[in-house]
């Protein structure tokens, strides 16, 4: 059951990753719905306010006028308007407390109302740009997905220019090849044979080309000698 669970938090986690911009969008949407519902209930306990202030105010001056009115029968001696008039004052005062009471009310709860959609409206002010940020991200997503073919050109470029690398340090086998004589020359002393005949030292090992056309000539000066008429 744990495992199934984690499993399934996992799953949630990997679709609201993959779909930030959109869940981010419809909580928005709804936190705005909520907030613009939170200012009609405000506007609603602000005019309800104001009634009951009127109201309030029209109590007391009618308390004020009966007041004055008692206070005329009173002199005059005629107490049944006295007493009548003090009965209706005591139900207006009662009024009065009560409609004090209810004004109290409504004023605490539109003044927390007040600062409740204040902290709202500047939380929805961060969401929104969030949600710009989190936009700009999923663009730049967006391209470096649609770039992935250029990366991977790139990679072919730096896949080519190794390739190339290599060839370039390859050796000639040609060039291998006479240093191999070169040194097996050396190893069976030939090289210095050679070297030394160079030097007029005996005989080379191997017959030269430039050997072979310094006989020719000779040879043909020699015949050449031959042929010719003696003088006397």
């Amino acid at each position: 059951f744990t495992i199934l669970r984690g499993q399934t938090a996992r799953a949630r986690d990997e679709i609201e990753d993959g779909h930030a911009v959109l869940i981010l969008e419809q909580k928005l949407r709804e936190a705005t719905a909520g907030h613009e519902r939170a200012k009609r209930a405000l506007a609603t306990m602000i005019l309800r306010e104001r009634n009951e202030k009127r109201a309030l105010a029209g109590v007391i001056a009618r308390i004020g006028d009966l007041e004055a009115r008692v206070s005329d029968a009173l002199n005059a001696g005629m107490e049944a308007f006295a007493s009548e008039g003090a009965e209706a004052i005591a139900d207006l005062e009662r009024e009065s407390e009560v409609r004090e009471q209810t004004l109290e009310r409504t004023g605490l709860a539109a003044r927390r109302l007040r600062l409740m959609i204040e902290k709202t409206d500047r939380r929805l002010v961060e969401l929104r740009l969030g949600l710009t940020t989190a936009r700009a991200m999923e663009a730049e997503r967006g391209a470096t997905r649609e770039l992935r073919g250029d990366f991977a050109g790139m990679a072919a470029i730096a896949e080519g220019e190794a390739v190339l690398k290599r060839a370039l340090e390859r050796t000639d086998p040609g060039e291998e090849l006479d240093i191999l004589d070169q040194l097996d020359a050396e190893l069976s002393g030939d090289d210095l044979i050679e070297r030394m005949a160079a030097e007029g030292l005996g005989t080379p090992p191997r017959r030269r080309g430039a050997d072979v056309l310094a006989r020719l000539r000779a040879k043909t000066a020699t015949g050449t000698d031959a042929g010719q008429p003696q003088t006397v």
